[in-house]
Order: structure tokens, then C-alpha cells, then sequence
């Protein structure tokens, strides 16, 4: 497999990071000096100090399933750019922080639009029913290029044990090599995504 110079300087501040969150620390002194080492390893680094640092808190894993794309013509295209495919989204299931599990409800779609410079804009609305009953709403955008997707879910959800998700900002990775736990489709014409959600704080 080709290493190039990225996945390098990424492992090597992921393992710095990972070393303070091993070692249990939350000192800024510390985790300034391990930035600084970090930073020696890529002189091109922008070297502004942090303040507030940002964390994240792993909150939920959710398995969209979809069948195959329905293709809109290659040659249409809107204000933002192409959209070529929409792939309906026809279940799956969820599960995450506080007892919260249930399933997704068949109807939703994910519209992606391939923007002029090549990059795809992930644009999927569906909901979300809860094992109790709690109906929530799931807008997800974000932006896909080669082995990276980053999204930022948005939930609408009445007041409740389930408004937490209402109160805090989220990013969602794409998961695509599914562990068989999560694997939903059934047939060839379908196929699994599995997004894992994390609370910004």
C-alpha cells in the first residue's frame, strides 16, 4: 500500500493526541508542548495557539440502507452543480447515548450534487423512529471526496428525552467497510452505509 507524506504527518498527531487522552490529561501546558512536537513534523502547520479546544463525544452509530441509485441525467444540472444520481433510502437502524434505538423510516433520499470542481455534496433528509415512539428528523450535508466523508447532521425532535439532539452541534463520519453486526440490506439491489455521529462540545 503507498504511504505518502499526509498519512505520515496524521498518524504522527494522531498518536501524539492519542498519547495525552491515554495518559489521561487535560493540562493545556502538556497538550501545547505535544502540539509543538506535532507541529515540527510539518513546518507548514498553522501554528496559532488554541484556546478553546475542541472535543467530540461519539454519540450514536446509524446504518442508513438504500437501494440502488436512480439516475437523473448526467446533464442536468442546477446552481450548485450536477445532480446525477439520488439514492432512495428504503430502512436501517440506530442505536446511541442514553438508551436511544430504533429504526429509519423507509422514504427518505440522499440527493447528491457533484460540484463543478469535482467535489460531491452529500444532501440526504430522512427520519428516524424511535423504539418509543419518538419521531425524529435527520437533514444530513456534508462533503464526500475519495476515502473521506464529513458531514454535519442536523435533528428536529419534539421536547423530551431525545432533545439533547436539538442542543449541540454533531459531525458524522461514513463508515464503508460495515462490520457484520450493522449489515442490514437484503439482495444484491441494496446496499448499507454506516454513519457514526459525534457531539461537537
Amino acid at each position: 500500500m503507498k504511504t505518502n507524506r499526509r498519512d505520515v504527518l496524521a498518524a504522527g498527531v494522531a498518536m501524539t493526541v492519542g498519547s495525552a487522552g491515554a495518559a489521561g490529561t487535560n493540562n493545556p501546558e502538556l497538550l501545547g508542548a505535544q502540539q509543538e512536537e506535532a507541529l515540527r513534523f510539518d513546518p507548514g502547520r498553522y501554528r496559532g495557539k488554541n484556546y478553546d479546544p475542541v472535543r467530540t463525544e461519539h454519540v450514536m452509530d446509524l446504518v442508513v440502507t438504500c437501494s440502488n441509485p436512480e439516475s437523473m441525467g448526467r446533464s442536468e444540472k442546477g446552481p450548485l452543480g450536477m445532480h446525477g444520481k439520488a439514492w432512495p433510502i428504503v430502512g436501517g437502524r440506530f442505536e446511541g447515548r442514553g438508551g436511544l434505538r430504533g429504526s429509519v423510516i423507509p422514504g427518505g433520499a440522499d440527493l447528491p450534487v457533484v460540484r463543478p470542481d469535482g467535489v460531491e455534496w452529500i444532501n440526504a433528509l430522512y427520519r428516524l423512529r424511535v423504539e418509543d415512539g419518538t419521531m425524529i428528523v435527520i437533514h444530513n450535508q456534508g462533503i464526500y471526496v475519495p476515502n473521506k466523508t464529513r458531514l454535519a447532521p442536523v435533528f428536529q425532535v419534539t421536547a423530551g428525552p431525545w432533545d439533547w439532539l436539538t442542543k449541540s452541534l454533531f459531525i458524522c463520519t461514513l463508515v464503508e467497510d460495515i462490520p457484520p453486526r450493522w449489515i442490514n440490506a437484503r439482495g444484491p439491489n441494496e446496499n448499507d452505509r454506516l454513519l457514526q455521529v459525534h457531539r461537537v462540545y
